[in-house]
């Protein structure tokens, strides 16, 4: 009588499923002033705005990188002037008169409720970027600026070109931290 073990295949034999590649994640690249280009993950971006900047309510007292409020059809969509948070110049201080400020619109999870709504205020948007998650690298060293603080890593395009890949969630830390100070 023959067993069932040297009748069945062992599993050493048996063909390994290949591995399914990671799925390539979309980024949209921005680009704030100075010619300083960016990278964030479009699935917390909502929406990209020209936002008129007479429709823009300031804020006494706040943090010079929030520029203002806006009503965002009946919520308040606070505008943070990215590059001014990430210690570039403002972008009041642009050589071309603003007229509109484009603003990326992200979502955001926050402790006191489901989803919040940030307006990021950028000089431009130009393209989106796709790529797997696992090729952002990291730095070993501590972060030193406070560009490289917001930052999840960098992704390297090609050997000429390596775009750094913001945290959304550590922008938002930022923001909300003390919005009274810089």
């Amino acid at each position: 009588m023959m067993s069932s073990e040297s009748s069945s295949p062992s599993l050493q034999s048996l063909p390994k499923p290949a591995a399914s590649p990671e799925p390539k994640a979309q980024f949209l690249r921005l680009h704030m002033v100075s010619e300083t280009t960016a990278l964030l993950p479009a699935e917390k971006v909502t929406q990209v705005l020209n936002i008129g900047t007479d429709r823009v309510v300031s804020i006494p007292h706040m943090a010079p990188w929030l520029i203002g409020a806006y009503n965002h059809h009946g919520e308040i969509l606070l505008l943070v002037d990215l590059g001014h948070l990430i210690g570039l110049n403002p972008i009041s201080q642009e050589a071309r008169s603003l007229a509109d400020y484009k603003t990326i619109v992200i979502q955001v999870a926050s402790e006191n409720s489901a989803n919040q709504l940030l307006g990021l205020v950028v000089d431009r948007v130009n393209s989106t970027e796709q790529f797997e998650f696992s090729s952002i690298k990291t730095s070993s060293a501590a972060p030193s600026t406070a560009f490289e603080k917001l930052l999840k890593g960098y992704w390297e395009k090609s050997a000429t070109e390596v775009l750094a890949v913001l945290d959304l969630d550590l922008v938002w830390q930022k923001v909300i931290a003390d919005p009274l100070s810089d």
